[in-house]
């Protein structure tokens, strides 16, 4: 069976919490970007730099992105500014638009899918053909998201803000419990807190709407498909 090591995201930081839990950024052959925002993309000119200066880093190889409608041409603006100091000879990128799309890799399907946040933004549903896994990126509530995550074993969803400063295309404790319950995921894990919901009791918001198992993600967390 094919294995792939997938970044889902990658924002200012990553690369160091990485390593901080000794996971090893050599081995990423897929980056899966929700969406074009600085919170999630940064650190992909820190992973280009590394692979150019680390002579531990095999060569030839690819790295495939797979990303929003638009990225392209974010990438192209980011090489005008950096390629010469960050892209090594033996890297080839090789980039797939994606909107509502499905992508094969190996043995794993991706289905990409869209949800309200930018109007490129997309979600991605993990399938090998046993557990399945949806992360969601940056969104708000809607039915496009729902039918997405329908059944799904895990749902790794943002919480961004508490209730009381809800703000449209972010997730709020009330309304991460009531799309679970909508999309009737197995289990339900919460990502990208802005610190006022952490002030919170996320837990018991949640359960006001789901019945299911809910989970905080933390640095190091992982997490069995």
């Amino acid at each position: 069976m094919d294995e792939h090591k997938i970044l889902l995201d990658g924002g200012s930081g990553t690369l160091r919490r990485m390593a901080d839990f000794g996971v090893n950024h050599r081995e990423i052959d897929t980056i899966c970007y929700t969406h074009m925002h600085p919170d999630h993309t940064f650190d992909l000119i820190p992973l280009l730099f590394s692979y150019r200066h680390d002579f531990t880093v095999e060569m030839p190889r690819t790295l495939r992105i797979i990303a929003p409608r638009g990225f392209h041409s974010y990438y192209d603006k980011l090489m005008e500014i950096y390629e010469q100091w960050v892209l090594p000879e033996g890297l080839k990128v090789t980039i797939q638009e994606v909107f509502r799309d499905t992508v094969k890799l190996g043995n794993l399907t991706i289905e990409c899918n869209h949800t309200e946040h930018l109007d490129h933004s997309v979600t991605f549903r993990f399938k090998t053909g046993g557990s399945e896994l949806l992360y969601s990126g940056d969104t708000d509530y809607c039915q496009e998201l729902i039918e997405s995550a329908r059944d799904v074993d895990v749902l790794l969803l943002e919480c961004a803000l508490p209730d009381s400063m809800e703000i449209e295309g972010h997730m709020t404790p009330s309304k991460c419990g009531r799309l679970a319950a909508a999309a009737n995921c197995k289990r339900l894990i919460l990502t990208h807190f802005y610190p006022p919901v952490l002030d919170t009791n996320i837990l018991s918001t949640v359960s006001k709407f789901y019945n299911g198992p809910v989970e905080l993600a933390y640095d190091g967390m992982e997490v069995e498909i």
